[in-house]
């Protein structure tokens, strides 16, 4: 496209005329499709000469709507006839030659009589202003060698019929040429954007693809077009939910509630069948404890009766001897208790003698008593030794107590009731259920771990939802449960707490997919609350199912699940800022229509402009055509059609002929001679096609 500059260098003729009423003339003979702005950048027309919009009559946009397709049927027919009037003419004047002359000169005059009615229609309608000076007298007379110069090259009648041809075919395609023409005017400048959008978009709708671009005209008309195929619109909306639906159950587990609910109670019982066994381990070595302080408690016992007898036998070992010495001077007596004599070997046959040996044979007793009794002893001893030495000792329940009550006597935790109580439960739970010996089954303490802290929120804020209660309990087990799994884990229960850790990362997942199934649901009943949940505005909803302190859903959730679910997010706030487009483009689109309405249906126009907007939209689509909705109905539906539809042009503007209608350089050497004077008779019409300038 040539600039202002370029056309005035290559034609003096229009040196009287101005910038912008140049810029109208060839804005509205050549690149009337093109918007008035983007033409005006393009061919460098100053900004303060862009001439400023008018206000134009029911009969100005009239003859404005139907020149287009006026104008190469009133311009072929004058150069046709002209040129068939003039070629009878010639022969009766030189033969061939006289014909040829004749033709010339009649097509030449056809066309410009045809173009001058034209213009002068143009000004009678206040299109244009009239001729001043030479203007006046050349202009004519450039419209008449034009036609001449086109019939001298051999070509008039071709370019001519073409353009005239490119009319009747546009007749024909009048539905899709006002379609697209409709469409184009509905984007304006928004329409490069918008076919790259179109083009870079798939399976989508060609609404959805354009909403970022904000073009209320736009959407308004794709809304009004598609509208009129209901079963078009249901197909596409039910393809879009399942697409959705599918992606947000294979997050969730399942495509109902009660799918989830299965999905996530199958992983916990999975959970549970990997994580049970860890867990008895871990307390069943703990509770080894209890043999430690078992065989403790034996093998003191075992000493302390190894040591009495050892006792026993120092006693006995005395009594004998005391008794050895009384039996030395002791006499024999008979059985009647009559002094017989001494005995020949001192003591031997009586009392004393007897019961030294007796204590001797006792002493010997206790002796092999105590030995028993100590290597009992000891042996418990070494098996309670054995299993310190691994890592095993008792859970002794007053060392636990001891150590949670140092925690409430923190002075940071000063008048926490809540801490207070928590503290005086357990330590009331660990002295209930601690055994002989002082020690607590470690199962015992695992379960009070869990209830004893909820029991005392429960006792201490009655009333208070299942969520606070939650929070609260969360609050005051992150200060005790240390000390809990600490008294676990140095008992010998080694992997409680990473049996703990695992089991929370376990149940963290199936919360996660508990709340993805919440973002499921909400996807099917409340779509805003979809968007506000994934907006991370609902914090409350996802402490609801992650626990307390796990309220920012894109931190705790991965981003491969985020990302799916922002996805979903996004076709809403799509599909809002479609609507509020078109809801902002209702008026402009009835500008648009009653723009492109057949005016000379005068009543039909009056009432839609009188009528309020949704009836003068219905009338408009009506007075506009059925075959032209329909096409606009097909095109607006998906972004391939609509980049077809928004490419479309009619026939006459892919024809190069006008092109080079203004291009003199590119005439035949015969109409340049025309041009300068001189005739052009000489120049042979049957001219083969490398002599011809206008050949393709």
């Amino acid at each position: 496209m040539a600039t202002i500059a370029e056309v005035r260098a290559k034609y003096p003729q229009y040196a009287d005329m101005s910038d912008a009423a140049l810029a109208d003339a060839l804005h509205s003979k050549f690149y009337a499709d093109i918007p008035r702005a983007e033409f005006n950048a393009k061919v460098g027309l100053a900004p303060n000469e862009i001439p400023a919009p008018r206000q134009l009559t029911t009969g100005q946009r009239v003859y404005q709507a139907a020149r287009p397709y006026v104008a190469p049927l009133v311009e072929a027919g004058g150069a046709i006839t002209g040129g068939l009037v003039g070629g009878a003419a010639g022969t009766f004047g030189a033969g061939p030659v006289g014909t040829a002359a004749g033709g010339v000169f009649g097509s030449g005059l056809g066309y410009g009589i045809a173009k001058e009615a034209l213009e002068a229609a143009d000004v009678a309608m206040g299109m244009k202003q009239p001729r001043v000076g030479a203007a006046q007298v050349t202009e004519p007379v450039r419209n008449v060698l034009e036609g001449a110069t086109m019939e001298a090259g051999g070509r008039v009648a071709g370019p001519l019929i073409a353009k005239g041809a490119g009319a009747v075919m546009d007749l024909r395609q009048i539905p899709l040429n006002k379609a697209a023409q409709i469409a184009r005017n509905a984007l304006g400048p928004d329409l490069p954007e918008a076919l790259n959008a179109l083009k870079t978009t798939q399976g989508v709708s060609a609404a959805q693809a354009t909403a970022n671009i904000n073009s209320p005209t736009w959407q308004a008309l794709i809304d009004r077009a598609t509208a009129r195929d209901p079963r078009f619109l249901a197909a596409f909306e039910k393809l879009q939910s399942d697409v959705s639906q599918n992606a947000l159950a294979k997050l969730a587990g399942g495509t109902t509630a009660a799918e989830v609910r299965g999905t996530t109670e199958a992983a916990k019982n999975a959970l549970n069948v990997t994580q049970g066994p860890v867990r008895e381990a871990a307390l069943g070595r703990a509770n080894l404890g209890r043999a430690v302080a078992g065989q403790e408690t034996e093998a003191q016992r075992l000493a302390a009766q190894a040591t009495g007898k050892v006792e026993d036998v120092r006693k006995l070992t005395r009594l004998g001897a005391q008794a050895e010495a009384a039996a030395a001077t002791t006499p024999v007596r008979s059985a009647s208790g009559e002094r017989i004599g001494m005995p020949l070997v001192p003591g031997r046959y009586t009392y004393s003698a007897d019961l030294a040996k007796q204590a001797d044979e006792w002493a010997s007793k206790a002796a092999d008593a105590s030995l028993d009794l100590g290597q009992g002893s000891r042996f418990a001893q070494g098996a309670a030794d054995a299993l310190r030495s691994v890592g095993i000792k008792p859970l002794k329940g007053d060392q636990v107590v001891g150590s949670i009550r140092a925690i409430a006597n923190n002075p940071e935790f000063a008048g926490n009731d809540l801490l207070s109580g928590a503290v005086k439960n357990v330590a009331d739970d660990i002295a209930k259920w601690t055994g002989n010996g002082g020690v607590i089954d470690a199962k015992a303490l695992d379960a009070i771990r869990k209830n004893s802290i909820n029991a005392t929120i429960q006792q201490l804020r009655p009333g208070v939802d299942a969520t606070t209660q939650r929070n609260l309990a969360s609050e005051v087990m992150g200060k005790l449960k240390p000390t809990l799994i600490d008294a676990i884990e140095s008992a010998g229960g080694t992997g409680y707490r990473q049996y703990l850790a695992d089991y929370t990362k376990g149940m963290q997942q199936i919360s996660e997919r508990k709340l993805t199934g919440e973002a499921a649901r909400l996807w099917k009943t409340d779509k805003d609350a979809f968007v506000k949940l994934v907006q991370n505005e609902s914090p409350d909803v996802v402490e609801k199912f992650l626990g307390p302190g796990n309220y920012n859903i894109a931190n705790e959730l991965s981003d491969s699940t985020m990302s799916v679910l922002r996805d979903q997010a996004q076709k809403r706030l799509t599909e809002l800022a479609i609507k509020g487009q078109v809801s902002s483009g209702q008026t402009a689109l009835k500008e648009l229509l009653l723009q492109n309405m057949n005016k000379f249906r005068l009543p039909s126009y009056l009432s839609a402009v009188t009528a309020t907007t949704n009836k003068a939209l219905n009338i408009l689509e009506n007075k506009i055509g059925q075959k032209t909705m329909s096409t606009l109905t097909e095109g607006l539906k998906t972004p391939e059609a609509a980049v077809n539809l928004l490419e479309s042009l009619p026939a006459a503007e892919r024809n190069r002929v006008l092109q080079l209608l203004s291009n003199p350089a590119q005439w035949s050497e015969g109409g340049k001679a025309v041009t300068r004077g001189a005739t052009a008779i000489g120049v042979n019409a049957l001219a083969s096609e490398n002599q011809n300038a206008l050949a393709p």
